[in-house]
């Protein structure tokens, strides 16, 4: 019996939520669109979105017309309102939904809750550390207690085509052209 509870429990996890949170959202687009269509709702609260058209063939309107639809626009979601075409541009009434905003932003941490296996905060990102220290660039070099001389029984590593004297002195006559390939 507890097994057949846990595992009621288990799908509910996984596909419960889901269906009560589309059912509650499906409830909250027919109460808005039903406001919407009453024009139950404040011109000042409207925002608006232009976009150009880059369409050979539409027609020119001065006058709004409603429409359907919804867009999200940095986790906020809008239901259009109205929309019209003047000139070269489309333009959109939307109203904020916030009750929508808020059952999105429900299951997205519903479904990071399911995949974690916790819910988890947002990260703070902070400053980052760099820790130089001088062994990391400089050999220290070994001090005998009794001379105030380094000791020089360490092999040293030198580039000797550098380190020739005459170097420097040494002139050369570039290659000529094409005596490459002869």
């Amino acid at each position: 019996m507890s097994a057949i509870l846990f595992t009621l429990v288990l799908v509910f996890n996984f596909v419960g939520y889901r269906l009560v949170l589309s059912c509650m959202e499906n409830q909250g687009d027919v109460a808005m669109e039903k406001k919407l269509d009453q024009r139950d709702y404040n011109d000042d609260e409207l925002i608006s979105i232009k976009t150009t058209l880059h369409l050979p063939y539409y027609t020119s309107s001065a006058s709004f017309e409603r429409v359907y639809g919804s867009i999200n626009l940095n986790g906020v979601v809008y239901e259009y309102v109205k929309r019209r075409v003047f000139n070269d541009t489309l333009e959109l009434l939307c109203l904020p939904n916030a009750a929508k905003t808020k059952l999105q932003t429900l299951r997205n941490e519903l479904t990071k809750a399911t995949a974690d296996g916790q819910a988890s905060a947002p990260v703070k990102k902070g400053t980052s550390v760099i820790k130089l220290s001088l062994p990391d660039f400089f050999q220290p070099q070994e001090v005998d207690a009794t001379a105030t001389a380094p000791v020089q029984d360490r092999p040293v590593l030198r580039n000797d085509v550098f380190s020739q004297d005459d170097f420097s002195a040494r002139q050369e006559r570039p290659p000529q052209p094409g005596s490459f390939f002869s």
